[in-house]
């Protein structure tokens, strides 16, 4: 699938009504120059993400959740989505222009409100994409279509595997979904056929495509070794047979290159938060905003849209002389120009 596939099929799927104040918003977005400095008067993200829950029913050691909980101390119940603390969250300028809002987690689907939710979206015309295990796709999935969700991505790894081979054929009859797969340097270079397999019966289940991601250092497993470089021969051999075998299925990374473009628009153009309105940094939700002013419900919108961390990267990445954030130097949508 090309990225103009990807992106039309996103723009089907807009629910009809309160849409043309955030064309309007995306048009300045365009249109308007970059500042290390802005104002959500002069134009406000159009990507909202919701950390739904910390909670989540697989362990995977390249991922944050078990960090999350640690943090929170076993207090998750307080920082789990419901349908009236998604209504505060996007009533707020930082969000209310929002075009796209995803539902992220942890597992969205271990959330009980998530139908409502996803239903009080659709209304309120956001275009809602989820992101999710599989796990509980099957029995949740026709009240989600009910309810209006415009997309879902369903992650694969080793863990779900056997539950998604039981289900995901026939959830993708309800609903077709999207793909998505972690790639890691070693499977990459020593395990291909083991990936090979997983793209194909992604494709044969019903899903309309299989996006990849770079592995990122995170979670309580840290590998950099892990990380893909667009020059490792094997990562190139793999994505030219994959193209070969699965024409038009396959959406790729911007693999880390030594002199990779600093192109990511997520600073700008996506705003995200937990259920209790702590401010993430941008879309790894690795790090929250430090310091006091971080927090959706006491702070100011362009306090938040301009704390120093998020100032003090802008001018990073806008700064062609200037080396790319820190955390941003292993991350894929370095080189992204994003929509």
């Amino acid at each position: 699938m090309s990225r103009l596939a990807y992106y039309c099929e996103m723009l089907r799927k807009i629910p009809p009504g309160k849409t043309l104040r955030r064309f309007y918003n995306y048009a300045k977005y365009r249109a308007l120059p970059r500042r290390a400095v802005t104002s959500v008067r002069r134009y406000a993200p159009q990507i909202g993400a919701l950390l739904l829950t910390k909670r989540c029913n697989l362990h995977c050691s390249y991922c944050n959740t078990a960090k999350l909980l640690k943090e929170a101390k076993g207090n998750w119940r307080d920082g789990e989505a419901t349908l009236d603390k998604t209504k505060a969250i996007v009533a707020n300028p930082l969000f209310e222009h929002c075009v796209l809002i995803d539902l992220l987690g942890g597992e969205p689907l271990l959330v009980g409100d998530i139908d409502r939710i996803v239903a009080y979206l659709t209304e309120q015309g956001y275009m809602t994409n989820m992101s999710t295990n599989g796990i509980l796709l099957a029995e949740r999935i026709a009240d989600l279509k009910r309810a209006g969700l415009s997309r879902i991505n369903v992650s694969m790894y080793r863990e779900n595997r056997a539950v998604l081979e039981r289900d995901l054929a026939k959830s993708n009859q309800v609903f077709r979904a999207h793909s998505s797969l972690v790639l890691l340097g070693s499977e990459v270079e020593h395990q291909q056929e083991s990936l090979f397999e997983t793209v194909r019966f992604a494709r044969d289940a019903g899903c309309l495509s299989m996006r990849f991601f770079a592995y990122r250092p995170m979670g309580n497993d840290p590998r950099p070794a892990e990380i893909v470089h667009a020059t490792l021969p094997a990562y190139r051999e793999f994505r030219k047979r994959l193209d070969a075998a699965f024409p038009g299925f396959c959406l790729w990374p911007a693999a880390i290159t030594s002199d990779t473009k600093k192109r990511c628009p997520q600073l700008w153009q996506r705003v995200g938060c937990d259920m209790l309105g702590n401010m993430g940094v941008c879309c790894g939700y690795d790090d929250l905003l430090p310091g006091e002013e971080a927090n959706l419900f006491r702070d100011d919108p362009d306090v938040l849209y301009n704390h120093p961390t998020m100032v003090a990267m802008r001018r990073q990445l806008l700064d062609p002389t200037a080396p790319a954030p820190e955390m941003c130097r292993s991350c894929n949508l370095l080189g992204d120009p994003g929509w």
